[in-house]
């Protein structure tokens, strides 16, 4: 199984997939639960992220990175832990991608469809949208990279772009609403109700 967190900065999810990565690996070992994160996951791609967010570049240029990046995570970690019958956790994947790069900077959503195509990336089997308010999202993100000095608007376009993901591919998007109302084990009860619902 293949589960991935999403949501703006400081909505929780790292949080929670930590939650629920912990929750598996007392049932399942800890051998057979892989946490992740994007942009990361592979030695490459970790050292990418460190230029990825500190550095401004070009949003054609940040997505060709965040392809070949997203591919070899895939191709050398998910895929063959996915293989071997173990879960595998992520926070953020493509439509980190679709609505960062897509909805906030603009970059055509059809060209970002079609590189993922291209190399025919895996989708995952249940996604977990986070959704929060922005000012609070932003006020309780840990980590400060440039994103983050975005102005509001991108973030409301950002946070818009996972709202019309969830709509769009409902079997697969779960979305927990009012993240700013809830303390985290709130929201972990509403997230593992329904992964116990979708395993059944």
């Amino acid at each position: 199984m293949f589960i991935t967190f999403e949501g703006i900065d400081g909505s929780g999810k790292t949080t929670q997939s930590e939650l629920l990565a912990s929750h598996f690996k007392q049932i399942r070992g800890k051998n057979n639960v892989i946490l992740t994160r994007e942009p990361g996951g592979t030695d490459f791609a970790e050292k990418v992220r460190r230029v990825l967010l500190k550095d401004n570049i070009d949003p054609i240029s940040e997505l060709l990175l965040l392809t070949s990046m997203r591919y070899e995570h895939v191709k050398k970690l998910i895929l063959p832990a996915l293989k071997e019958g173990k879960i595998v956790i992520c926070d953020r994947f493509i439509d980190s991608t679709i609505a960062y790069q897509g909805y906030g900077l603009g970059v055509d959503l059809g060209l970002i469809g079609d590189l993922h195509k291209l190399v025919k990336i895996r989708r995952p089997d249940i996604t977990f949208i986070l959704d929060i308010d922005v000012q609070v999202g932003l006020s309780r993100a840990r980590y400060k990279n440039k994103y983050e000095e975005m102005d509001i608007n991108f973030y409301n376009k950002v946070r818009k772009g996972f709202q019309e993901i969830a709509l769009k591919e409902p079997d697969r998007c779960n979305v927990i609403t009012e993240v700013e109302t809830k303390n985290d084990n709130q929201v972990y009860s509403e997230i593992s109700d329904k992964v116990i619902i979708s395993r059944t």
